[in-house]
């Protein structure tokens, strides 16, 4: 009996051993190598992405504003170039150009009106140059017997005793700047160089009356014309109306 046993259960086996040597091999099941064994990776499973696989864009820095909200300029904005000059701004003149200066002589009276010549002087304008380019212009002498002074708001002028404003009118004259008398010669030399001289030297925009001019004789006297009885005080600025008799 136990021997009928034995055989079934080797009979058994070897069935089974015949069956699995017979059965055809799963998919995802280890294979034989060459060398033996190897496990097989499933096909479900995604191989795992490197980090460094795709590279992430750099980052751009953001303009950082200036003092004024402006953008900091780059280089392609052209940093460190010139700026404009502005359209408005004039060129300074060279030497040439500024050897003549083009100026406007007033002759008349300040009752009467003036009329106005242009003229051209050599070099700097000066009130000097302005009191001779009246005399060149009318014929009349006006020597200076100093230089005239220019202060804060002001002028002072000091002719000569030998000029037309002392001496009167002369007999050989210009026909338009004839001066029929040594009050209406007196007049017209103070007015006009007192006008001259305001409009010379006041700028663009500005009021020639707020300069003073002031007349006064050698020796820091006040301006008295003998021939014609008037005086003015050598403390107030000059003004035909406010001359005084002798």
């Amino acid at each position: 009996m136990k021997k009928r046993i034995a055989a079934v259960l080797l009979l058994a086996m070897f069935c089974i051993t015949l069956a699995g040597c017979s059965a055809k091999p799963e998919q995802g099941s280890a294979q034989p190598a060459a060398g033996g064994w190897e496990p097989l990776v499933s096909s479900s499973v995604e191989p795992a992405s490197s980090a460094a696989a795709t590279p992430e864009p750099a980052v751009q820095p953001t303009p950082t504003p200036s003092a004024k909200g402006e953008e900091t300029p780059s280089a392609a904005d052209g940093l460190g170039a010139p700026a404009s000059q502005p359209e408005d701004v004039q060129p300074a003149p060279s030497a040439a150009e500024a050897d003549d200066f083009g100026v406007t002589l007033y002759i008349g009276t300040k009752a009467g009106g003036f009329q106005e010549y242009p003229c051209t002087l050599e070099g700097e304008v000066t009130p000097e140059g302005l009191i001779q380019g009246i005399a060149d212009l009318t014929g009349w002498d006006l020597t200076l017997a100093e230089p005239v002074a220019t202060g804060k708001g002001g002028m002072s002028v000091c002719l000569a005793e030998s000029s037309a404003l002392f001496q009167g009118p002369i007999e050989n004259q210009k026909d338009e700047f004839h001066m029929h008398s040594a009050d209406q010669m007196a007049e017209t030399v103070l007015d006009s160089i007192q006008k001259t001289l305001q409009e010379g030297f006041t700028g663009a925009g500005g009021n020639p009356d707020n300069i003073d001019i002031y007349f006064y004789m050698e020796g820091e006297q006040p301006l008295a014309l003998s021939n014609i009885g008037f005086s003015w005080p050598l403390d107030q600025p000059y003004q035909w109306s406010a001359a005084q008799q002798n």
